[in-house]
């Protein structure tokens, strides 16, 4: 099993982060990881307040880390910005953030901000929703399968989060968006070795092929219909060229239109292997 040494949190207070946090603690205790919690200044929140308030979260979630630590950091600049040096800086093994907050992340993360953060980040990061349900175990786990060279850079994140959450289930998605018998051939061949490394592994999986002109759309279509729980995508390197062209890259769309939670894996050809 995945062991960690840190995960960073982003914090603005609001639901959502929260939600993150309480995320980043489930996977803190099963991989034995510490936490920092990372608030960017803003002039909408007193500093002393917010820190009253950050003193107040490491003193509830101390007791419920097996162990493990739990600090925070204040940062300056955009947000953004502030956060991709941070983990620059820290070189975490994962960031969690909430997609959609009140104040900070709201406006700062949103769209393209956020997609600037997860491009620089050399780090995976976990993107959730307020509407994450710790109620429901993290059970159905998605990965797309296109044909780009890098699609099965996902795997190996992907086999660590399912043996943490070892009642998980990895449901492949190949994803074919052309017509060339080919280009077909090539994505039957990625999912079959990924079917075979994932049976080394003795992981459950299913496989299901979907002909699309969209890899988001029919991803989170395919999400919707398994009730899933986790999408694992890739930065910038799966998508279409019309998606490119029009609707911006895969995972753009993907952090901006998923009501799942969304583990995006930084590319090696960006930033040299991932931890």
């Amino acid at each position: 099993m995945l062991m960690m040494s840190q995960i960073i949190v982003g914090i603005d207070f609001s639901t959502t982060s929260l939600t993150a946090l309480k995320l980043a603690v489930d996977i803190a205790n099963r991989t034995g990881a510490d936490i920092l919690m990372a608030w960017v200044e803003t002039k909408e929140k007193d500093l002393e307040e917010a820190k009253q308030e950050l003193n107040k979260l490491a003193t509830d979630y101390k007791s419920k880390l097996n162990g493990k630590n739990i600090s925070y950091i204040i940062c300056q600049g955009k947000v953004y910005q502030a956060i991709a040096k941070l983990v620059k800086d820290e070189n975490p093994d994962l960031l969690v953030i909430g997609a959609h907050g009140r104040s900070g992340f709201d406006e700062k993360y949103a769209g393209q901000n956020t997609f600037k953060l997860v491009i620089e980040c050399a780090s995976p990061v976990l993107i959730v929703r307020e509407t994450f349900n710790f109620d429901k175990h993290l059970e159905k786990i998605i990965l797309p399968i296109d044909s780009s060279r890098d699609t099965r850079q996902k795997v190996p994140w992907t086999i660590e989060f399912a043996k943490m959450f070892p009642q998980s289930h990895i449901c492949i998605l190949g994803v074919q968006t052309s017509n060339i018998k080919s280009v077909r051939n090539e994505v039957r061949g990625f999912v079959l070795s990924v079917e075979k490394f994932l049976t080394q592994h003795k992981l459950p999986f299913t496989t299901e092929f979907v002909d699309t002109e969209n890899i988001t759309t029919a991803t989170l279509d395919y999400a919707k219909n398994i009730n899933a729980d986790l999408i694992v995508t890739m930065v910038e390197q799966e998508k279409t060229i019309t998606n490119f062209l029009f609707l911006g890259p895969y995972s753009q769309q993907m952090i901006n239109l998923s009501p799942f939670p969304v583990l995006i894996i930084p590319n090696v050809q960006l930033h040299g292997a991932a931890k």
